[in-house]
C-alpha cells in the first residue's frame, strides 16, 4: 500500500513540475540566444532562414532589375554566410558541434536555391517583361 501511495504522490510533482517549464517551441528557440539544439531542429530552423531569406534576396534582386551570373554568384555566396552568421552569432551555436556548415546547410541549398530563382526571375518578369 505504500507503494502506491508513493507512486500517486511522486506523479503530481511531476506533472507541476512540466507545468513550470514547458519546453520551448521551434519558434520561440530560433529567436532567442543560448539555448541547447538538436541536430534535427537547428536544420529545420536553418531550412527556414535560408528560405526566406532565399525568397526575400530573389525579390530585390528582380525589383532592382539585377540579371546573369553575377546575382547568382551573390546569392551563392550570401547563402552561405548569412545562416552561419545568424547560428553563430545569434543563436551562439558552435557549428562544430553539428558536423560543421555543410553538415547544417546540407538539404537546404537546393530547395532555397529553387526559391530564389523562382522569386528573382517571376519578380523580374512581372515587372520588365
Amino acid at each position: 500500500m505504500s507503494a502506491a501511495n508513493s507512486k500517486s504522490k511522486s506523479k503530481p510533482q511531476s506533472q507541476t513540475q512540466s507545468q513550470k517549464s514547458p519546453s520551448p517551441t521551434l519558434w520561440t528557440k530560433a529567436f532567442t540566444r543560448d539555448l541547447d539544439w538538436r541536430k534535427d531542429e537547428l536544420r529545420n530552423v536553418v531550412f527556414w532562414v535560408i528560405s526566406l531569406f532565399s525568397l526575400v534576396l530573389g525579390t530585390l534582386l528582380g525589383v532592382l532589375d539585377f540579371q546573369g551570373l553575377p546575382c547568382l554568384a551573390l546569392y551563392f555566396a550570401t547563402v552561405v554566410v548569412v545562416p552561419s552568421f545568424y547560428w553563430n552569432t545569434f543563436l551562439g551555436v558552435d557549428e562544430e558541434d553539428f558536423g560543421g556548415k555543410m553538415e547544417i546547410l546540407g538539404d537546404s541549398l537546393g530547395p532555397a536555391a529553387a526559391m530564389f530563382v523562382l522569386s528573382w526571375v517571376g519578380t523580374f518578369s512581372m515587372i520588365y517583361g
